[in-house]
């Protein structure tokens, strides 16, 4: 009669044991050395070896050989236990015998000697089935029980028995095989048995088990039936109703490059199939996950077969790490959002549509809007690829045709598409795209423009806001040679000595800069700003001077600063404020000013009420700076303290970050609307 292979190739031994080196090597020594417990529980998933361990653990005690890991297998002990007739192994199923009083008949004969082997073993399969009476009549014997009897529990649910139970047993949980293990045990059956097969479907088999060795041995034999006596890759996805991962590998790619016919054409294979759409779902996040494992950790990954590991490696080389967290985020949304949608096929349909509108942009990608596309045809901006006139078209593509990418030369001038222009007063909407191209040359590093047109403001560098630059770079809108001017000056860059009144007179810094170089013509191009090159001073004057349009953290920053030379209240600031100083010392620090040489001679300035507290914390405010500097010579002088501290710099920046929260608060429309409406005023505002 044929058997399941599931119970065929049973192991017999520790030796044979798949996984579980952790249990079998506990057990091993315990039976060498003679330290036997009289209670074992056993826990894992279904299918990892609970039962069989406990049944080798039985055999290797009642062995006739003596107690021993390895059983002899030919003595009529073992063999009683590989057939399952051995009388002093009492094999329970807990889930049909829960009573207690079930429990009460089966303790009635533990004091009673074994018949035939060495000890009398218990093995309760699925104890966590058992109810609390019979938990409770169980205690006291399973505590002490007589010499020659060992009890063996079994459990997929540990955390369902009583914690009194459990501290009576020792507990060896059973992990979930891998996919790898899994694999190499099936081929080694199969070759046995001498079964053609697929590597890639002995994988997708071990993989289908979820770490189940059992389910994998199952899986096994339907296949073989499907494939009359083979095993094929195809037969085993047709059996299993398993998506091809190829599907899911076009789907992301095409969704990357925003390829919309052929996700078109994906999904609309998707619904001719009928296929599961929350099991595309689930195999699209696990090939997401299994990208940004082979990116970053990809001894973590899994080993699929030659095929699938070629396409999986191009996929990883080609989308980034963040674009891959990103889409990862939104197919997990969409999965959870999946049984809120009407049909889950619109769920999915959704998510897809969801990851190619928020797919990033790339390199050189400009989003055009209605707003961009209204400008005329007369746009001061030209490309390396693309005439003017072509470049026009493009900024009057409809959204539904966005984005557009466009290619802006480093070095090459940028004119304006007439000459007209030059005797007709800037249109308002000339202007303002004129002012974006000249901020778009800051951008050199990666030639980048990225426009927001909700809010006319360009993004660069180093996340400069675009107003505090604008006054600098209109300032060189006729000049091309950058490396005889300083856009950054305090002086030439106020818009009151370089902007003429009339845009169509050249200011007195045009006229200088065009006799210095002829080639200069009212047509130049936009220099290029190099945002690393401002001086430190230089932007927190700029940031100083657009302080009404920052956000109110950003007033609340402590500028950076150059730890080199003397000392002054900035630097002594943003030095403690940033060290690993306690809080306490800290704030005795934000009073007092440090005068002197960095790394030199150096003296803090604090009032005489602070001498009692900063004598006890002085030695701690010393060691920091001897730390970061070897050769500072640290002092403390006692008295008024004239300069501003920064303890004053701290008041000022929050009351500005106040006056800018309250600010911004008073221009929501809402609450505009409810003041007006009510007559209202705001009161008690805090910021937190």
């Amino acid at each position: 009669m044929y058997q399941v292979l599931a119970r065929k190739y049973r192991p017999r031994n520790f030796n044979e044991l798949v996984g579980q080196n952790h249990v079998s090597r506990a057990l091993t020594s315990a039976l060498d050395r003679g330290r036997l417990h009289h209670a074992y529980l056993f826990t894992g998933t279904r299918g990892v070896g609970k039962t069989t361990i406990a049944r080798i653990l039985a055999k290797c005690l009642n062995c006739e050989t003596g107690i021993t890991s390895t059983p002899c297998e030919v003595c009529a002990t073992c063999k009683s236990v590989n057939e399952g007739r051995f009388i002093d192994l009492i094999e329970i199923d807990a889930a049909s015998r829960t009573k207690v009083e079930d429990t009460r008949e089966l303790l009635d004969n533990v004091p009673y000697a074994p018949t035939q082997g060495r000890f009398k073993v218990y093995l309760i399969d699925e104890v966590h089935m058992l109810s609390t009476h019979s938990f409770n009549a169980l205690l006291k014997t399973l505590e002490e029980p007589p010499e020659h009897v060992k009890f063996l529990f079994a459990t997929t649910d540990p955390q369902k028995l009583p914690i009194t139970v459990i501290s009576r047993c020792l507990q060896f949980t059973l992990r979930p095989l891998a996919v790898d293990e899994i694999t190499e045990h099936l081929s080694s059956i199969l070759s046995k048995e001498e079964i053609g097969v697929d590597q890639d479907a002995v994988w997708q088999i071990a993989e289908s088990a979820q770490g189940s060795l059992r389910d994998a041995l199952s899986l096994t034999d339907q296949a073989i039936a499907y494939g009359q006596g083979e095993i094929r890759h195809q037969d085993v996805k047709d059996m299993l109703g398993l998506i091809d991962r190829t599907i899911i590998y076009d789907l992301i790619l095409s969704i990357h490059q925003n390829q919309r016919q052929r996700v078109s054409e994906l999904l609309m294979q998707f619904r001719q199939q009928a296929l599961d759409v929350s099991m595309v779902l689930d195999q699209l996040i696990s090939t997401l996950h299994e990208l940004a494992l082979l990116q970053y950790l990809p001894e973590l990954s899994l080993k699929y077969s030659a095929e699938i590991n070629r396409k999986i490696t191009h996929l990883s080389q080609v989308i980034s790490a963040q674009d891959l967290q990103l889409y990862y985020q939104v197919a997990c949304k969409g999965r959870a959002d999946l049984q809120l949608a009407v049909t889950q096929e619109q769920g999915f349909e959704m998510c897809v549509l969801r990851l190619l509108a928020f797919r990033p942009l790339s390199v050189n990608e400009l989003p055009v809007s209605r707003t961009v596309s209204s400008v005329s045809d007369n746009v001061p901006v030209q490309t390396d690829s693309a005439p003017q006139s072509a470049l026009s078209q493009t900024l009057e593509t409809p959204p539904a045709e966005l984005p557009v990418q466009i290619q802006v030369a480093p070095d090459e001038p940028v004119h304006e598409a007439s000459s007209e222009n030059e005797n007709n007063d800037v249109q308002p909407e000339q202007k303002q795209v004129a002012d974006q191209s000249q901020q778009s040359s800051a951008e050199q590093e990666n030639d980048q423009i990225v426009f927001d047109p909700n809010h006319g403001e360009v993004l660069f560098g180093d996340d400069l806001i675009a107003e505090s630059v604008e006054t600098a770079t209109v300032a060189a809108a006729d000049i091309s040679d950058t490396d005889e001017l300083n856009l950054f000056d305090p002086v030439e860059s106020s818009t009151e000595s370089v902007m003429p009144q009339n845009m169509n007179e050249p200011s007195p810094q045009q006229d200088v800069q065009q006799q210095e170089h002829p080639s200069v013509t009212d047509e130049s191009a936009l220099p290029a700003i190099q945002a690393t090159e401002i001086p430190m001073a230089v932007q927190e004057a700029v940031i100083a001077e657009t302080a009404d349009k920052l956000m109110p953290q950003q007033i609340l920053e402590i500028p950076s600063q150059d730890m080199s030379g003397e000392w002054d209240a900035k630097k002594w600031e943003y030095w403690f404020r940033n060290s690993s100083l306690s809080p306490a010392v800290q704030e005795l620090a934000q009073h007092g000013v440090m005068t002197g040489q960095i790394d030199g001679s150096c003296v803090f300035h604090i009032p005489q009420q602070y001498e009692k507290l900063l004598h006890q914390l002085q030695y701690a405010l010393e060691e920091a700076l001897k730390q970061q500097w070897s050769a500072t010579v640290f002092s403390v002088q006692y008295g008024e303290v004239n300069e501003i501290t920064p303890f004053t710099m701290q008041n000022e920046r929050k009351q500005k970050a106040f006056n800018r929260a309250e600010e911004m608060l008073h221009q929501e429309p809402v609450i505009k609307e409810l003041i007006q409406a009510f007559d209202a005023r705001l009161e008690n505002i805090e910021l937190k």
